[in-house]
């Protein structure tokens, strides 16, 4: 009981960064209200799966080292913003097609279950590890909260109590997208929401470029 209270802080301040909104939480919403429930739990599986990967490297104590060589956060960093501009750019273009290449559209929806649920995961995965910025908060949040002595087993245990809580944040946010007034409201008004949400990816990208 006396480890669970002294990792409150912890899970306070972890609840506060995950339901923050943010490119996953762009994803998320754009995929369910756009594709439905189970493509929008694949992409939150996707970020979760690549929050996994930050936590992880922040405990064995990668960001350390990212702070210690600036040249390969900074490499680290490029690859990501790049990969933020270019799924705007592939948003943007997508609300300038013309109505004829909505065959496309079908034709993906026509593409085995497997490979879509992939697409989506992959999309939810790279959208979170395309911002380095996380392996520095998460080396930050423990360096700052996690309760001094705290053994491999109670790491373990909070790595998963916090990605249980990711997946139930973006699984609310799903259901809440793909529900009929948020999906009627999006076919209204899909080429607005996705210039929108297109230019914001490419703006966060365009913001974590080094300088």
């Amino acid at each position: 009981m006396s480890v669970m209270v002294s990792l409150l802080p912890l899970l306070g301040a972890w609840v506060i960064a995950v339901i923050a909104p943010g490119p996953d939480f762009l994803a998320v919403l754009r995929t369910s209200a756009a594709h439905g429930r189970r493509a929008g739990l694949q992409v939150g599986a996707g970020v979760v799966s690549g929050i996994a990967c930050w936590a992880t490297l922040a405990l064995v104590g990668l960001s350390t080292l990212l702070a210690r060589y600036e040249h390969l956060y900074l490499v680290i960093r490029t690859v990501g913003a790049v990969l933020l501009v270019a799924y705007g750019l592939r948003v943007l273009w997508s609300t300038r097609r013309r109505a004829g290449d909505e065959i496309r559209d079908t034709e993906a929806e026509s593409r085995p279950r497997g490979m879509r649920t992939v697409q989506h995961w992959r999309l939810g995965l790279f959208t979170n590890l395309a911002n380095p910025k996380a392996l520095i908060f998460f080396g930050a949040l423990f360096a700052a909260l996690l309760p001094h002595g705290l053994g491999v087993a109670g790491r373990l245990g909070l790595l998963v109590v916090m990605l249980t809580m990711a997946l139930t944040w973006f699984a609310v946010v799903t259901v809440c997208a793909a529900s009929r007034p948020v999906v009627s409201a999006y076919n209204r008004l899909q080429r607005t929401i996705d210039r929108v949400a297109g230019g914001l990816f490419a703006a966060i990208g365009l913001t974590l470029l080094p300088r």
